[in-house]
């Protein structure tokens, strides 16, 4: 049983307040001068990032880092984590799962493996089931995103076992008042308009004692994928695929006495897809833009989380001390899968075989039924309109707290980071199917009641499968990173983290379809892990000029081990494990960072080769239709990243980046049963090249600042199969093709005036729609879907900042 992964109003407000926002901003524009927004988003190698814990430009940084401040953001039209792994060199990302993959370092199983950080609060989840996804911040009213490649076990500690995400809210200023609006209007072709409506503002109650920061952001991601009826292709729900977001944000910051700073903070996210991008490729018909998908349970996704933060900083000559204090609650309910399209496929391998649920032989020549799923939909005799829908229920209620003590001299011979973190983190993942049409379907198919074809009636609610497994993380983490100036120009650093943690788990299974219970009576299962990981790094730097640094590094990096239900012998025939181990990386690294042609060229680049040991993956029992989380197999990954940016002139800025990425596995990987899960040389996953192109030129329009920008976004096609489209694994599905190579083109169009901007732009300019993403239900369903990029928007927005 393989399984594959009141929003009007907003947009009536946020067409209302365009009007009322240009009036604003025509009251609010004065002529004073400012750097226009899109020159100061340009100058990369300035700023100012806190990769390290402590405050460094980023051409002094010595590791692969990029960064995007929020004038950036707005120029390049970033709104999501989607975007941003466009333009960021080595970065995978699956707009599905949320799993970002840094430098091919990616699993589903477990803890995660790219650290997800809101300021100093990490958020990412583990894997507990099916569709334990990442949530993912928005990116309005921040200060900066900072995406930190290879390990940063030392730093960040357990799950940036290949990177870290940072998002960066802005501070309450005590004093200096600013405000930021935001407004945007866009349409899809052959879909539905989006829209958006932004405002922060912030400065000081009490001067220089008391400051503020506020802001609110909502947005319409507008349809693209109709849902219809598979049997007439009668439109059932236009533009399904549409996406709701409320954004709230507050802090404040409070200084009692000199040196000390006291700032709360609570965020609040809403995200509400109202059905996935899948369209049914039978019966679509992408040329023409008409995407369509006859799944009859719809399939969304609600997502909301909110986090209360208390930051205290307190300053002394030589030393600063800050404490995060933080509480983070989310709630995910989301379809992760079709209950009808999966039960079916399931349904249909079973009658295949001539026999009912409990392997008795039909009496009702089943296998004339066969299939269930056809290319264009099911294909159930007497029963049309058939459906089942499963719910997935995500918990995840984290509390962390960190303090670090470090050096406040960034001048000083000896900088450095000590600090303790402690985290306690409880999930839950709940995964129902239910089926209130099971017992006509076991009528249809084996001529038999739901208790005889399954052993067992429904259960209340008509769930025919649940499986809820409710799992606690603690940890408790010492860290030390300290640089030490050798000469002025050549500088040690080395870094030590040592945790001890835990995790434990109960589980219960029970339903017609579950194969651990015993007649009817629930499955239940516990289990733990503690272990104490140890994760070093050493780098060793040169400033060869001012403008010239080169670095090298070794890092480690780990995920936390954990223990997974224990499977049934009788049922799966064989044992197999009820915990595993941490996994980890050992990441080399070379690089450097220079700026040339009196600084108007800058250019950052790394090369690197990472050994992943005993890899945590999930593994499928093809005999009982469950899976387990086990050690099995070895990777290594190596490439570069590189990233560009040119001054030509004042009018004309070029940028690149180029990302490749060769991830591996470094041995064959055979589970406990004997199952070939990978060949050596197959691949994790990785697209091999990703180049982003960028140019921007401006110049003076009616005496003020204009620009035309066009970005190109290109990812190669992948050559070397994954496990499953290799023939010589167990799981071999020769239904399953890689992505062709892809090409998105979009183009901008602004002016700035002192206080505000305005801007056209048009995504997917040339309306390209590869088949992305191509997958079934298993590898006897001839049913396919597929996503693709969003058609061709056009658009535009009004900023304003003052």
């Amino acid at each position: 049983m393989v399984r594959y992964p009141s929003p009007r109003r907003a947009l009536l407000l946020s067409a209302a307040l365009v009007p009322a926002l240009w009036a604003g901003v025509a009251a609010a524009a004065d002529n004073s001068s400012q750097t226009p927004p899109q020159a100061a988003a340009t100058s990369v190698g300035e700023i100012v990032v806190t990769a390290t814990r402590q405050e460094q430009t980023l051409n002094k940084v010595a590791e692969s880092v990029t960064a995007f401040t929020a004038a950036k953001m707005d120029v390049q039209g970033i709104k999501s984590f989607a975007d941003v792994a466009k333009f960021t060199p080595g970065i995978t990302f699956d707009p599905d799962s949320h799993d970002i993959a840094i430098r091919g370092i990616e699993s589903t199983a477990g803890s995660g493996t790219t650290g997800i950080y809101i300021d100093d609060t990490p958020v990412q989840v583990r894997n507990l089931g099916f569709n334990s996804n990442n949530t993912l911040p928005t990116v309005f009213d921040l200060d900066r995103v900072e995406v930190l490649r290879g390990p940063q076990g030392t730093l960040f500690g357990a799950g940036s076992e290949g990177g870290t995400v940072r998002y960066i809210t802005p501070q309450p200023s005590l004093t200096t008042y600013s405000a930021y609006m935001h407004s945007e209007l866009a349409y899809t072709q052959d879909g539905a308009p989006s829209a958006e409506v932004g405002v922060a503002a912030g400065g000081p109650i009490v001067g220089d004692k008391l400051g503020f920061r506020v802001s609110a952001w909502l947005r319409r991601d507008g349809g693209w994928v109709d849902r219809v009826d598979y049997q007439t292709l009668g439109v059932t729900d236009g533009d399904a695929n549409r996406v709701d977001t409320y954004v709230l944000r507050a802090a404040l910051a409070w200084t009692p006495i000199e040196n000390l700073t006291i700032t709360p903070g609570i965020d609040y996210q809403k995200r509400d897809q109202h059905n996935y991008d899948d369209y049914w490729v039978s019966i679509s018909n992408p040329s023409a833009d008409q995407f369509l998908s006859g799944t009859p349970d719809r399939m969304a996704d609600p997502d909301r989380f909110y986090l209360a933060t208390l930051k205290v900083e307190y300053d002394l000559p030589a030393v600063r001390i800050i404490s995060n204090t933080s509480y983070y609650d989310r709630l995910e309910r989301v379809n992760g899968y079709s209950g009808t399209l999966y039960n079916l496929s399931y349904f249909q391998q079973i009658i295949a075989n001539g026999v009912d649920p409990q392997g008795n032989p039909c009496t009702n020549n089943c296998q004339a039924l066969y299939p269930l799923l056809t290319p264009t939909g099911p294909n159930v005799p007497g029963l049309p309109n058939y459906l089942a829908y499963n719910l997935i229920t995500n918990t995840q209620v984290n509390f962390t707290q960190e303090v670090r003590i470090q050096s406040a001299n960034p001048d000083a011979r000896l900088n450095w980071t000590a600090g303790m973190f402690y985290g306690q983190d409880s999930q839950r993942s709940t995964e129902e199917i239910r089926d209130p049409e099971l017992n006509q379907l076991s009528e249809i198919l084996w001529d038999e009641t739901t208790l005889e074809a399954w052993g067992e009636n429904l259960l209340p609610g008509d769930d025919d499968y649940i499986n809820s497994t409710r799992g606690h993380d603690r940890q408790l983490a010492l860290f030390a990173d300290a640089t030490f100036s050798i000469t002025d120009q050549l500088k040690l650093e080395g870094g030590l983290r040592y945790a001890w943690t835990h995790f434990d788990f109960t589980n219960f299974n029970d339903g017609p379809q579950d194969l651990l219970d015993d007649g009817g009576v629930p499955a239940t299962a516990s289990g733990s892990k503690d272990e104490r990981p140890l994760t070093p790094k050493v780098s060793l730097s040169y400033q060869a000029t001012s403008d010239d640094l080169v670095y090298a590094t070794v890092a480690k990096g780990y995920r936390i081990g954990g223990a997974t239900p224990p499977l049934p012998v009788a049922a799966c025939g064989g044992t197999f494990p009820d915990s595993y181990n941490s996994d980890s990386v050992l990441s080399y690294e070379i690089g450097s960072k220079d700026r040339f042609l009196d600084r108007r060229l800058y250019v950052s680049a790394s090369a690197y080769y990472i050994q992943w040991s005993n890899i945590q993956q999930n593994i499928y029992v093809p005999t009982c239709g469950i899976q387990y989380t086990a050690n099995v197999g070895d990777a290594t990954s190596k490439g570069f990243d590189l990233q560009a940016e040119f001054r030509v002139s004042h009018a004309v800025e070029l940028e690149m980046t180029v990302g490749y990425t060769d991830a591996t596995f470094s041995k064959t990987a055979i589970a406990a049963n004997g199952d070939v899960l990978a060949i050596k040389g197959d691949s994790l996953g990785a697209v091999p090249w990703t180049v982003t192109l960028g140019a921007q030129y401006n110049f003076p329009l009616f005496e003020q600042d204009a620009f035309v920008r066009a970005d190109d976004e290109f990812a190669s096609h992948r050559t070397v199969p994954i496990p499953g489209e290799d023939p010589r694994t167990t799981f071999f599905d020769s239904g399953l093709v890689p992505d062709p190579a892809t090409n998105q083109l979009s183009a901008r169009a602004g002016v700035t005036f002192p206080k505000w901007e305005v801007e056209l732009f048009i995504n997917n300019l040339l309306n390209s729609h590869p088949q992305l993403d191509l997958n079934h239900q298993d590898q006897f369903t001839t049913l396919f879907e597929a996503t693709t990029f969003r058609p061709r928007t056009v658009g535009i927005s009004a900023t304003v900042r003052y």
